[in-house]
């Protein structure tokens, strides 16, 4: 039977595919589809001859009917992230740090959406695009097109070149998620040796529930502002800061989900200790002195710096 394909849904797709870019903005291959330009229905394959016609009649018969050529089969289709349209609103320009890196972005909504290019340059700079496009698919991730105007504040900003026409914007959640795919694997964490732990260490069961569920145990006398890590995934034993820890899931059931707001610097939101543990109030004033420990180093750090750059300007 042969599938039918409404008028809104052509034009959709037209509107899609001039939209698209040939990058990591968009899809790489658009649908094609020839247009079939109006004819004369065709004649019916099964017309009957009459019984007394001779043999030269239905050989002219069958030279006159029209021959049909099999459609061309589709290129294959390029894993890319989807660009969807624009957004309407403009939004403010600020710059964000993620992995440690100042990307440029936009306050949309209540969720920062961040410079597609500079994100993949700064943070993903050691994956192939074939890796990132990946994970993208494997994710749900889609990313919006940026507005002229925001184009135009990127360059004014020095955060594009002035020669690029067109960028892609991704959520923080969704670049986080992509960081937590990409940066935060298991076989790219290091090993922390039971020896180290030292004997009589407090240790207790925590978990967090963003993009699905994780469990891990939290052993806060390894915690400290510069070597974060003190906490081991139940799952496959790698250790994780609380921050990148919050970010880590095995598995894939929120993959489909639309996630928004998420900031992996906020972890103390998303962390808590498990229900069935005993004391569970003590414990978890132990997770907010370790949220306060990294606040007060995070401004000492901050002081340092303003005060070494009015050094310099000195």
């Amino acid at each position: 039977m042969t599938e039918y394909v409404t008028p809104m849904i052509s034009s959709v797709l037209k509107k899609y595919q001039t939209s698209a870019t040939k990058s990591l903005q968009g899809p790489a291959v658009a649908l094609i589809k020839k247009e079939i330009s109006s004819s004369p229905e065709p004649h019916d394959l099964h017309t009957h001859e009459p019984a007394n016609a001779n043999a030269g009649s239905a050989a002219h018969s069958e030279r006159n009917q029209p021959i049909y050529a099999a459609p061309l089969p589709l290129p294959p289709e390029l894993s890319q992230p989807i660009l969807t349209q624009p957004d309407t609103d403009c939004g403010e320009l600020y710059v964000t740090r993620l992995e440690g890196k100042a990307i440029g972005c936009f306050s949309m909504g209540g969720e920062m959406r961040l410079c597609l290019p500079q994100f993949l340059n700064n943070v993903l700079s050691d994956f192939t695009l074939d890796q990132i496009n990946g994970i993208f698919e494997d994710l749900g991730i889609s990313c919006s097109q940026c507005t002229p105007e925001q184009l135009v504040e990127f360059k004014a900003a020095k955060i594009l070149p002035s020669d690029v026409k067109g960028s892609g914007l991704i959520t923080r959640t969704d670049a986080e998620r992509l960081c937590a795919a990409l940066l935060h694997r298991s076989d790219r964490n290091s090993y922390v040796p039971v020896e180290s732990l030292g004997k009589g260490a407090l240790s207790f069961q925590v978990y967090h529930k963003c993009f699905g569920k994780c469990e891990g145990i939290c052993t806060p006398d390894m915690y400290s502002y510069q070597k974060p890590t003190c906490i081991q995934c139940l799952e496959c034993n790698c250790w994780f800061s609380p921050q990148k820890f919050v970010g880590h899931v095995h598995r894939k059931v929120e993959n489909r989900t639309c996630h928004w707001g998420f900031d992996s610097r906020n972890w103390h939101d998303y962390l808590h200790v498990a229900l069935d543990v005993e004391n569970r109030e003590k414990y978890q004033r132990i997770l907010d002195q370790l949220k306060e420990v990294e606040l007060k180093e995070m401004h000492k750090a901050q002081c340092e710096l303003d005060h070494k750059k009015r050094k310099v300007r000195a």
